[in-house]
């Protein structure tokens, strides 16, 4: 390919590069712009129709809220007539405001006034009488009062604040339409919630609302309460159904993010693509809050990038079109710039073709027709042909010169080769004698190696032998200590079992002087039992004597009452020693009960320690026989002792021999490596002496071919220089 056109192709590559960078930067930083220029604009149209959604509400709310301050003063107003009071108002503001559906309170039982029982069922209450009047619009204009309907769960999630409630159908002004319920809490003067204040309101007309957010012709807006249900959508039919149900397939994966944040009134977006719709959406979500209640709602409002991008895409088009009318236009000039630049050039080509195809004038000369970068090429390439020139007339003088040194090294180096090939014979011969002496010292030391390893396994074999011993020697002698510790253990048992059979023999014969005091006990006791008796058989006779006295003086009429008097003393006295000789007499024999236990029990104690003495006396003499026993031991394991010490220095002898054995074994084996080192050492060096030898004769051998390569190529080269013409 001619330059030309590689230059041209070069230079408009480039330019397309460039242009395409670009036009791409250009117009992704325009769609960029474009994308967030939409975003912000959507934005601020939902956070538009959000402000417009809650300051409707707001105003629902506010009535909700003055409603409930009126209430709140229930206490100062009879009783009588609260309910009276009450739902005059609630229908008046009612009747008011044509666009409520409704207006409802509800309180606790008995929170009014403390009479639900006088108006159950009663018009505006239930069963009870409870207070939860709820004026609307059940059909046309027509306010009915009957009892709300859902007091119950209103009641229990409440929490005190004021709320708004996820829309629900209702029948209303004759037909069946989606409403929302604003309530605010009823406080009494103690704080405590008591009822609370609603509005119905209907909220069609936020459904109108929706329909005419379009954004770039074909964008979706959606209202959706706290919990998620759809109170408004640019499709009817979806309200009032969970978003869930209806726009789960737009959301896809950021179904649950979107449903939390509008639950937590947090703002959200995002880019999903819709397959129904086959479009890139922009999904923009900005909640609002009513008042302050704890439950804020969200409007989404969806935008088509298709429809964002329409002019970008309009614009690219425009880009690509105006880059290739300027593409094309630049490569024509291109090229015939590049084609007056490149003559010059296509000159010196030109020549170069003739010198080299042609005679090999080096006297022809280029014409220097500017003074830029080409004319400073066509003046250097003359210069360039002037030294070659130069260059080749000297090439023709030194050939020949070169020729007559050809011819003499050729012959001086086929001499140089016979006498190198006789030295390498010689080599060769003293190679071979060297080689047998380093097998011959090879072998020694290896042998000697051999002996070494022998005379290592038996020093091995006696270190562990001394280990052996020495270790035995150390049993031993702890054996030896631990008999002489069971020795002195025994000899001080003895002592112990002597001084315990004393005892023994001492606790017996306290024991016997024990058991006869209580038999003596025990008989004195018997004594006192027969004492006793003696007394009881007193106190008997006494009572009987008394009697026969009591008789008598009865019989004696006045001058026996002093008599009496003391017969009955008497009687009194020998029934007392009665009482007590008895309480004695049980005494005495419990007494001698625990004696005859302590008796038996002492028994029993005397013939253990008659067992206990037996035993003692037993182990004494098993510890004498054990002592002997172990004196004995104790002299058969000193004698093993002094026996193992003479085994021991036996094998120090032994190991010392082998030490010294080991250490000349070793010298022997280190002069005989020295040897081979020195054998060795001969052997590398007549090694490199014939490599050396054989690499001289290599060489010579080549440099006598390169000589006659080199006449040969000197005759070529005088013929080569000869066809230039320089004169």
């Amino acid at each position: 390919m001619k330059i030309r056109i590689r230059l041209s192709i070069l230079v408009i590559a480039i330019m397309v590069a460039v242009i395409s960078v670009i036009s791409i930067i250009i117009l992704s930083r325009a769609s960029e712009m474009q994308t967030e220029t939409a975003i912000e604009s959507t934005t601020n149209m939902a956070n538009m129709y959000a402000m417009d959604l809650q300051r409707r509400f707001e105003n629902y709310m506010q009535t909700a809220i003055l409603l409930s301050q009126i209430m709140q003063g229930y206490e100062s107003v009879d009783l009588s007539q609260r309910r009276i009071r009450y739902n005059g108002i609630i229908r008046s503001v009612l009747a008011e405001n044509e666009n409520y559906l409704g207006i409802f309170t509800i309180w606790k039982p008995n929170a009014l006034d403390g009479r639900d029982a006088e108006f159950a069922n009663t018009t505006g209450t239930d069963e009870t009488g409870r207070y939860v009047s709820w004026y609307h619009r059940e059909s046309g204009e027509a306010i009915v009062l009957k009892p709300f309907d859902t007091y119950n769960e209103i009641l229990e999630a409440a929490s005190g604040d004021m709320s708004i409630a996820n829309p629900v159908w209702r029948d209303a002004r004759g037909s069946t339409v989606l409403v929302v319920d604003v309530m605010a809490p009823i406080v009494s003067t103690r704080g405590e919630l008591v009822g609370l204040v609603g509005v119905n309101i209907d909220i069609s007309a936020m459904q109108d609302i929706v329909l005419g957010i379009k954004p770039y012709g074909t964008g979706i807006a959606t209202v959706y309460s706290n919990d998620g249900t759809v109170a408004a959508h640019n499709i009817p039919a979806r309200t009032g159904q969970h978003m869930i149900e209806t726009d789960a397939p737009l959301f896809k994966d950021y179904t649950n993010q979107a449903l939390e944040c509008i639950r937590q009134g947090k703002p959200l977006t995002f880019q999903e693509h819709s397959p129904a719709l086959d479009v890139d959406l922009q999904i923009i979500i900005e909640p609002f809050t009513v008042s302050q209640t704890a439950t804020p709602w969200s409007v989404m409002i969806a935008i088509p990038m298709d429809k964002v991008l329409e002019d970008i895409r309009a614009l690219t088009f425009f880009t690509i079109l105006l880059s290739l009318t300027a593409m094309i236009a630049t490569g024509v000039i291109i090229f015939f710039v590049v084609g007056g630049i490149a003559k010059p050039i296509v000159n010196v080509s030109r020549t170069l073709k003739d010198i080299s195809e042609g005679e090999g004038d080096l006297t022809k000369q280029i014409a220097i027709k500017s003074k830029d970068e080409i004319g400073d090429l066509a003046r250097y390439f003359n210069m360039t042909l002037e030294k070659i020139k130069e260059l080749v007339i000297t090439i023709k003088k030194q050939a020949v010169a070169l020729f007559n040194i050809g011819n003499d090294l050729s012959a001086n180096m086929t001499e140089t080769a016979a006498a190198i090939n006789q030295i390498t014979a010689n080599i060769q011969s003293i190679k071979g004698r060297i080689i047998n002496q380093s097998a011959s010292v090879t072998e020694t030391n290896a042998t000697m190696e051999q002996i070494l390893i022998n005379i290592n396994k038996l020093n091995e074999l006696i270190e562990q032998q001394s280990v052996n011993v020495s270790q035995s020697s150390a049993s031993i002698e702890q054996m030896l200590a631990n008999i002489q510790s069971v020795t002195q253990t025994l000899v001080k048992n003895a002592g112990n079992v002597r001084d315990l059979a004393n005892a023994s023999e001492i606790g017996h014969s306290g024991l016997q002087e024990v058991a006869t005091d209580i038999q003596e006990i025990a008989r004195e006791s018997e004594g006192l039992l027969e004492i006793n008796d003696v007394m009881k058989n007193i106190a008997s006779q006494t009572n009987l004597l008394s009697m026969n006295a009591a008789i008598e003086a009865a019989h004696a009429g006045e001058a026996g009452m002093g008599f009496a008097v003391v017969a009955d003393e008497i009687r009194k006295l020998a029934e007392s020693s009665g009482v007590q000789s008895k309480t004695i007499s049980e005494i005495l024999k419990k007494i001698k009960d625990a004696i005859d236990k302590i008796t038996k029990s002492t028994d029993g104690v005397l013939n253990k320690f008659e067992a206990i003495d037996s035993g003692v006396k037993t182990v004494s003499d098993q510890e004498d026989n054990i002592r002997s026993a172990m004196e004995e031991q104790n002299t058969g394991s000193q004698q093993i002792l002094e026996a193992i010490g003479q085994l021991n220095n036996i094998t120090q002898l032994v190991k010392s021999g082998s030490m010294e054995m080991l250490e000349g074994s070793k010298e022997v084996i280190q002069e005989s490596k020295n040897l081979e080192m020195v054998t060795q050492e001969i052997t590398d060096g007549m090694n490199e002496m014939a490599t050396g030898a054989e690499e001289i004769n290599v060489a010579v051998s080549e440099v006598n071919n390169i000589s006659g390569e080199n006449k040969e190529n000197i005759d070529i080269l005088v013929k080569e220089v000869s066809r230039f013409k320089v004169e």
